[in-house]
């Protein structure tokens, strides 16, 4: 029998059962036993995390850039991100080469975006809802904290020689389950505000919604991860269009989209001839304890001493933090 995906109550992540569970009982295995890391993992933590995730994923995803759309990206997402919350100051765009749609935040808010998501969008106010829903996960924490969990769970379960791969199995996991539906609905809810702040049309939201919607529909495999990770189109359309009517303010008088603005620099042929292979920025330095935890072998970790360490850097840097008022 197959087993089944469930959302944890506790922290959001997906987890296995071998049966469909009873009302109320939807908590993992660590959430139950009390192991549920510090709603914000300690920074240098979460660096380390990030440092495994880049170097592991580069063996798995194809990453480039392109003259023309890098500046583009990156002042879009810089714009987005003044608009939201604990938005980091200079997010920065990475392209992955790849039709699947994929879209992913990495603690530092750096924002991993396929090139066949973006051939999917239609002007700069979709492309600013995408970022801005994926700037939410990052600001809020969401990001640091599953990417933590999964991280060290799947080294945990690692019996073999570690290659490095099941950091990059964690963070492609993140990408294909995303964060729960409640943290979907509300990266979207955060996105359509840096929307209305920034003057975009707001319905560019539901028609990208629309299109997408239509291509689970006719089956499209490449929006089948983006179709098991958020709720359904339809779902997400509805709650926009409830939050826009709803919504008490004054009207933007000439709503934009920039559409030949985006076509210009987000080209087809950009996207397909005109990208270079990119290498990530080299893993910054890391506390001896913290890189030493992550370099263990695999079958030598436990729960208990994931847990213990996790708590323990948490502990450490809060002394720090004292000492120094």
């Amino acid at each position: 029998m197959p087993r089944l995906v469930f959302t944890c109550e506790g922290c959001g992540l997906p987890f296995l059962a071998d049966a469909i569970l009873p009302h109320g009982e939807h908590r993992c295995t660590p959430c139950t036993a009390g192991l549920v890391p510090p709603e914000l993992p300690d920074r240098d933590v979460a660096a380390a995390a990030e440092n495994e995730v880049r170097a592991a994923l580069a063996t798995r995803w194809r990453f480039v850039t392109s003259a023309i759309a890098q500046p583009y990206l990156d002042r879009i997402a810089r714009q987005v991100a003044t608009r939201i919350e604990g938005g980091k100051e200079a997010p920065r765009v990475v392209l992955v080469e790849a039709a699947e749609h994929r879209a992913l935040a990495l603690p530092s808010g750096t924002l991993l975006i396929s090139t066949g998501l973006l051939a999917f969008l239609e002007d700069e106010a979709e492309l600013a809802f995408v970022l801005g829903h994926e700037i939410a996960h990052a600001a809020s924490g969401e990001a640091a904290v599953r990417l933590v969990r999964l991280g060290f769970e799947a080294t945990a379960r690692e019996r073999s020689a570690s290659d490095g791969l099941c950091w990059s199995d964690a963070a492609v996991d993140l990408a294909r389950l995303g964060y729960g539906r409640r943290r979907e609905r509300d990266a979207d809810a955060c996105a359509l505000l840096a929307m209305l702040d920034l003057e975009y049309e707001p319905l560019s939201a539901c028609r990208y919604l629309q299109r997408l919607h239509l291509a689970i529909g006719r089956g499209d495999p490449a929006v089948a991860e983006t179709a098991v990770a958020h709720p359904t189109p339809f779902d997400r359309m509805r709650r926009l269009e409830r939050a826009l009517c709803a919504r008490v303010g004054p009207a933007i008088d000439v709503p934009r989209v920039n559409r030949e603005v985006f076509r210009r620099a987000l080209a087809p042929a950009m996207l397909t001839a005109g990208l270079v292979r990119l290498d990530l920025d080299a893993p910054q330095p890391l506390p001896w304890g913290v890189t030493a935890l992550l370099a263990k072998k695999p079958g030598v970790l436990s729960a208990p001493l994931i847990a213990g360490a996790v708590l323990l850097l948490a502990a450490v840097a809060a002394l720090l933090a004292w000492l120094a008022r």
